[in-house]
């Protein structure tokens, strides 16, 4: 659904009466423990009906809203994401994803009877578990954003559980032992991503990160060639085997993944890539390093900042 139609029915519903899904501050799960009103009654009669009218069906709009639930966990507004995951039950009460979104909550809030409890209560609504694997990846990205390395891995094992044939997974996994720098983990998960998927690019990009670790730079361009094989337009592989040329003294070759860099990056990134390919010029001794050092300041390069770029600038062009 377009943006602009969601905030303009959260403003309808702002200045309807105050029933439970106008609500605000603290609350309980399923709005425990409050009584109700008639104008309340009334008020969530018509916020469901304008909900109907923007989603045709009940377990759509409730669907959109343990989405914004979701959001608002993932920016750790816990009591947004509660009232949102509250409207949704609100829409449909038998929704398994109603209830696992309850459960993050309570989790979070530091009640883990509570959330086991409503944990419990999702899965009888989700018999062949296909919820309880969103749940998971959910969970996951929130503890990825949050340098939660163990919640991030015991979460995608319990995807695996559910699903043991789930290449993301495996992937997932991978970069985060990676991230742990528990190699030979990383590896074996990897290895196995790509058993399942051999076109994922995104796995072939973090094998060719492991034997870069390992100072393997062939192996490594290996890799990154290959998915770019698979992902003609994908950056970072790019970025990545210039810097896997560059250190096996490949300098004409990282100098032609640089440029592919600059043709593809965002003007936020372009400085950063300008660098990297004057680094490569100087060391090729070709001239143009001088523009492109000028062209790093231009753009700005976060990376070493503006102190840096200009050290390098005055002892590389008199």
């Amino acid at each position: 659904m377009p943006k602009i139609l969601l905030l303009i029915l959260f403003a309808c519903l702002a200045a309807a009466p105050d029933g439970w899904a106008q609500a605000d501050g603290a609350e309980r799960p399923r709005y425990a423990g409050r009584a109700q009103t008639a104008a309340q009654r009334q008020a969530d009669q018509e916020f469901i009906a304008q909900a109907l009218q923007q989603y045709k069906t009940r377990a759509a709009a409730s669907e959109t809203y343990v989405d914004e639930g979701w959001t608002a966990f993932y920016q750790e507004k816990y009591p947004q994401a509660l009232q949102q995951y509250n409207r949704a039950w609100l829409l449909d009460s038998t929704s398994a994803n109603v209830y696992y979104g309850l459960s993050a909550y309570l989790t979070k809030r530091g009640t883990p009877a509570e959330a086991a409890r409503y944990f419990e209560l999702a899965q009888r609504r989700d018999p062949q578990r296909r919820g309880a694997l969103t749940y998971y990846v959910r969970l996951a990205d929130l503890q990825e954003k949050l340098g939660d390395h163990a919640g991030v891995l015991a979460s995608y094992q319990q995807v695996l559980r559910l699903d043991p044939k789930n290449a993301n997974a495996y992937r997932v996994l991978g970069t985060t032992y990676a991230t742990l720098q528990d190699s030979a983990r990383a590896r074996q998960h990897l290895q196995k991503a790509l058993a399942l998927n051999p076109a994922d690019s995104v796995t072939y990009l973090g094998l060719g990160q492991l034997a870069y670790g390992r100072q393997e730079y062939a192996r490594a361009v290996a890799a990154y060639s290959q998915a770019i094989r698979l992902n003609s337009h994908y950056l970072d592989a790019y970025a990545a085997r210039g810097l896997a040329y560059e250190q096996q003294g490949q300098l004409t070759q990282a100098v032609a993944d640089y440029n592919k860099c600059l043709e593809m990056a965002e003007f936020v990134d372009k400085g950063q890539f300008y660098r990297m390919l004057a680094i490569a010029q100087i060391k090729l001794e070709d001239p143009s390093a001088c523009e492109s050092l000028r062209q790093a300041l231009r753009w700005g390069d976060a990376a070493v900042g503006e102190k840096e770029l200009k050290r390098i600038l005055k002892e590389h062009c008199r």
